[in-house]
């Protein structure tokens, strides 16, 4: 039996942890932190590039052992194969002074900040999504949404 998979993914500040949280109480699944299985799932640090290069192979690996309805909030999630997926959510952030000051917060470098907001700006992470053939729904987290609207368009999507 396979067992339901949520994907959130986007540009980092543009809220899936918060609403990978949400999802994961309202619905009763697992939420796969994978902070926690980063050393796990990569090949090695990037200092260059302050993050973890992400072996994908580890990565499917990592998701085929579910054993649960999960939820898994990354900028890389929309990268599994289409398969294994259910439902990908990208979140996005149209206002980019917004982006910048959330990105500002969490203390990325400048240099950091300059990558994500590019790849915003480019859609990077939907326009894989895309090309993945996972069915996408998209959210602007730089506009209101309310929960009850974006729990009802995830549960018509699943």
């Amino acid at each position: 039996m396979t067992h339901k998979l949520i994907v959130i993914s986007g540009t980092p500040g543009t809220g899936k942890t918060t609403w990978a949280k949400i999802l994961a109480k309202k619905f009763g699944y697992t939420r796969l932190d994978l902070h926690d299985y980063y050393k796990d799932i990569s090949t090695d640090y990037n200092r260059g590039k302050q993050a973890y290069d992400i072996d994908l192979k580890k990565f499917e690996k990592l998701v085929n052992g579910l054993k649960k309805d999960t939820i898994i909030d990354s900028h890389i999630t929309h990268l599994l194969p289409k398969k294994r997926v259910d439902l990908c959510i990208i979140l996005t952030c149209s206002n980019l002074k917004k982006l910048e000051g959330r990105l500002k917060e969490r203390m990325y470098s400048k240099k950091k900040i300059r990558e994500n907001l590019d790849a915003e700006i480019f859609q990077i992470c939907l326009m894989e999504a895309q090309e993945n053939g996972h069915k996408v729904i998209t959210f602007d987290t730089s506009k209101k949404i309310s929960q009850k609207e974006f729990i009802e368009k995830i549960t018509k999507n699943l």
